[in-house]
């Protein structure tokens, strides 16, 4: 009753469809609706600092709102025209990292409708709630996350789920740190944790791709992939494994942060710094049990059970070379229409076909150059953006590998991967502008 109450509220509020998450579900899909050709630019508006996150976008009956965070420290919201409705300053942090010249949001915000607020944490270790009207701060926000603001930072998406965000944490320049996933329950503003690598284990084991947690709600359960754990305590000399503690693994928690499941493959034995990436993507196919896949640096992608995970992994395929000059750094995207993951490398684009046996195969790879952008599904197009000698806006099509839409952008940079929403695609880039097409 209560939720079909909320719903019909939602309903009379004019909110209709959008990119509230990164990736635009908590599974991390990476999926939206399709986009009609041809593709034109529309506007771009200039915004200060760099933009490390995705683009957010709430449609309402009174407009579309776009929701962009800089690492200025900044939070903007832009009308569907590309006007700044508001801007709100919510917390900068110098740093001697080169990584970025400072930091202020780096991972991806997500919006809550029913609250009607967007959740935005910064470098300083704080988690902001700001109102989607005005970019002011809700009363008793924001909340402290963590202290040692200098040593982590989330470098990945917030996640929501049972009333509560989840925010996982990073180090700068692989610097010493203890990677850690934090919760806070928005009904009483209380924080708890679970880390990955204790202390006396070495520490590290930071979560720090694109996409942050994935949640299977099948499973009720948030799924993490981790990094390195680092020398220390009882992990060092001979005994030393990067994989310590949940260090180089896919875990899988439950809405307290109790480990339910955990799995570490036994490929993954060197000490070349051999990160999980991105994030989690659940995968769901007619006939076959629930899956869930990620990718490592040393350039595999594998799937497990969700159901067992703690068994190790059903498959992998190889993605690109065994060589560190081409590590795999980008997160993968999951079209359910064309049962296939989709994974940017430095290379190009490669298509993971879901068979009708449930198992993974390569089923073409697309040289586009260089690929830096993750990649986003819009219908049977992959958006990415890749560059040979400048940067372009690419439409991959998701069955055969052909590019159908190349829209030029100009100077070399580093780029998110687009949101899509109502037949339009909204770009943020490291030089912070935003770009609408469509």
């Amino acid at each position: 009753m209560l939720r079909a109450l909320a719903v019909a509220v939602l309903a009379a509020a004019g909110f209709g469809p959008g990119w509230l998450t990164f990736g635009n579900d908590v599974s991390r899909s990476s999926a939206g609706a399709k986009v009609a050709e041809p593709v034109r630019a529309r506007w771009s508006t200039q915004l200060v600092g760099r933009i490390t996150s995705q683009p957010l976008v709430l449609r309402a009956s009174s407009g579309t709102t776009v929701f962009v965070a800089t690492s200025a420290g900044r939070v903007y919201a832009l009308s569907g025209a590309g006007r700044i409705r508001w801007s709100s300053r919510v917390g900068k942090l110098a740093h001697p990292c080169g990584q970025l010249d400072g930091y202020g949001v780096t991972g991806t915000p997500l919006i809550d409708r029913a609250r009607r607020t967007l959740y935005a944490a910064d470098a300083l270790g704080r988690l902001h709630a700001l109102a989607l009207d005005t970019g002011k701060e809700r009363q008793g926000w924001p909340v402290q996350i963590f202290e040692d603001f200098r040593a982590e930072l989330v470098w990945g998406a917030l996640t929501a789920a049972g009333g509560s965000v989840y925010i996982p944490t990073g180090a700068y320049c692989d610097a010493p740190m203890v990677g850690k996933v934090i919760r806070v329950q928005l009904s009483t503003r209380q924080v708890s944790q679970w880390i990955v690598v204790p202390p006396e284990q070495g520490g590290g084991g930071g979560i720090w791709g694109w996409g942050g947690l994935a949640y299977s709600r099948s499973r009720d359960s948030l799924l993490a992939v981790t990094g390195n754990a680092f020398r220390g305590g009882s992990n060092d000399g001979d005994r030393f494994r990067e994989w310590a503690g949940y260090g180089e693994q896919l875990v899988e928690l439950s809405p307290r942060l109790r480990v339910r499941s955990a799995s570490h493959p036994k490929d993954v034995n060197k000490t070349d710094d051999l990160d999980f990436v991105g994030s989690p993507v659940v995968v769901s196919r007619r006939a076959c049990d629930e899956l869930v896949v990620a990718a490592n640096k040393n350039g595999r992608l594998y799937a497990w059970k969700t159901s067992r995970i703690s068994a190790g992994p059903v498959w992998s395929v190889r993605l690109v070379p065994s060589d560190p000059r081409r590590s795999l750094l980008a997160q993968p995207a999951y079209s359910k229409s064309l049962h296939a993951v989709f994974a940017s490398t430095a290379r190009g684009l490669v298509k993971v076909e879901i068979t009708s046996k449930c198992l993974g195969r390569v089923a073409w790879t697309r040289r586009l150059g260089a690929v830096n952008s993750t990649a986003t599904i819009a219908g049977t197009t992959v958006w990415v953006v890749g560059w040979h000698r400048n940067a372009a806006l690419l439409g991959i099509d998701g069955r055969g590998g052909a590019i159908r839409v190349r829209r030029a952008l100009g100077k070399h940079t580093y780029y998110v991967g687009p949101a899509v929403v109502g037949g339009r695609i909204y770009l943020g880039s490291f030089d912070g502008l935003v770009r609408v097409f469509g």
